[in-house]
């Protein structure tokens, strides 16, 4: 429903953080080493060829490192095994299961507390989707978070029809709050869980649809219902 503007959003999802570092390891996986033995070399083989010296008598050539023993299955210098595409998709599909059950339980014992929702008019890069087949406005949530573990990931949270529990989308325009109208511009002062995080969350919802509720991962963040008010404070507008 939502269509996006121009301007990027002020705060990356970790989500897409945490996705390029895993595509990044599926690449490293491909090339069948660890990254830090990619421009390793194998030490040399020994010798087990024979010579004869000057009396016609044969002598064995001793390796410099005086290894005497070796093994059939070391890789040559520059041998690399490639995963077939199948083994690779197999790879990056386990790392992303891993991260979603790490995310689904990123709220843990957590709570969510809303302090106020409104239909919104201040400053969004996401603006109703003119497209749509149902007439949308922008709507604003301020809540906090808190008790949450590390993987808890906003972006997540998704706004639901009140009543139908009709899912109208996740990936909110997210911006972390001091308080009303006081957002942290800063990610070094964001507040780090389980310390309790405030946020300003704005999504594309119905016009028709009086009450919403938000979800994550499944779970229902709210007792019940809230309704929206007609009015709030918003973010400014670029100069």
């Amino acid at each position: 429903m939502p269509s996006h503007a121009s301007a990027p959003p002020p705060i990356l999802s970790r989500s897409v953080r945490i996705l390029v570092a895993l595509v990044f390891l599926a690449t490293v996986i491909s090339c069948g080493k660890d990254p830090s033995e990619a421009d390793a070399e194998s030490p040399p083989a020994p010798s087990t060829s024979a010579s004869s010296d000057t009396s016609g008598e044969s002598s064995v050539l001793m390796p410099p490192t005086g290894q005497i023993t070796t093994s059939a299955n070391t890789p040559s210098s520059g041998e690399r095994r490639i995963l077939s595409p199948e083994e690779q998709s197999k790879a990056l599909n386990l790392m992303m299961n891993r991260l979603a059950e790490g995310q689904a339980r990123g709220l843990g014992d957590g709570t969510v507390t809303v302090h106020g929702a409104w239909e919104y008019d201040g400053y969004s890069y996401l603006a109703p989707n003119p497209e749509s087949a149902i007439p949308a406005r922008m709507v604003a949530i301020d809540l906090t978070v808190s008790g949450h573990r590390r993987e808890f990931d906003p972006d997540d949270i998704e706004i639901v029809d009140g009543v139908t529990r009709i899912s109208y989308g996740s990936d909110p325009h997210l911006n972390i709050l001091r308080g009303p109208g006081e957002v942290i511009t800063d990610p070094a002062k964001f507040p780090v869980a389980p310390a309790p995080t405030r946020m300003l969350l704005i999504y594309a919802f119905p016009k028709d649809t009086p009450t919403f509720s938000l979800y994550y991962w499944g779970q229902e963040l709210l007792d019940e219902p809230m309704a929206l008010e007609a009015s709030g404070w918003g973010l400014p507008f670029p100069e």
